[in-house]
């Protein structure tokens, strides 16, 4: 085992390959005595479990695109969703997560317990699955949202909510 203090070289050497979140950290690096409220506190955090997806002009511009969708038009967003995989740190549960508080009357989180619980099936997706392949997963997915919505007399805004707490009441753990 090696310990740093046995080391006689230059230790500030090893800053060089320092490269975690290089934007956000330079910014948290410059706050200096700003007072801090829940705004940067988040960010904070966001570093610390190395979850900051800092969105680039031309996905924040396709995010903003659905604000007035209507309900049951998500197969229109193809290259909407398209853009928000691209970035660095955005999955298809994240993406998901920025559609459904962007506009909920047209878009519902995904993640592993919705998805078991709408089609009984575990998600059959993983980081390096094709974009293609997720996008039209979720627009499926989001389908089967719709027909329940109206099948069941449900608020299509709240489904992602209802399914997550069904799935872990009555699947257990994943």
């Amino acid at each position: 085992m090696n310990k740093i203090t046995d080391r006689r070289d230059d230790l500030s050497e090893f800053l060089k390959g320092y490269q975690y979140q290089p934007g956000l950290t330079k910014y948290l690096d410059g706050l200096d005595a700003q007072p801090f409220g829940q705004g940067i506190v988040n960010e904070i955090v966001l570093w610390e479990v190395n979850r900051y997806a800092p969105l680039g002009r031309a996905a924040l511009e396709a995010l903003n695109s659905v604000v007035d969708l209507e309900s049951g038009s998500h197969r229109s967003t193809f290259n909407v969703i398209a853009a928000l995989l691209l970035e660095q740190g955005v999955d298809l549960p994240m993406a998901s997560t920025f559609l459904r508080f962007r506009n909920p009357r047209v878009f519902q989180i995904i993640d592993r317990h919705a998805y078991r619980a709408i089609s009984g099936n575990d998600y059959p997706l993983y980081p390096g699955s094709k974009d293609g392949e997720k996008i039209e997963l979720y627009l499926r997915y989001l389908d089967d949202l719709v027909d329940l919505a109206r099948s069941k007399n449900l608020e299509f805004r709240t489904l992602d909510r209802l399914l997550y707490m069904f799935d872990k009441k009555t699947n257990g753990k994943l």
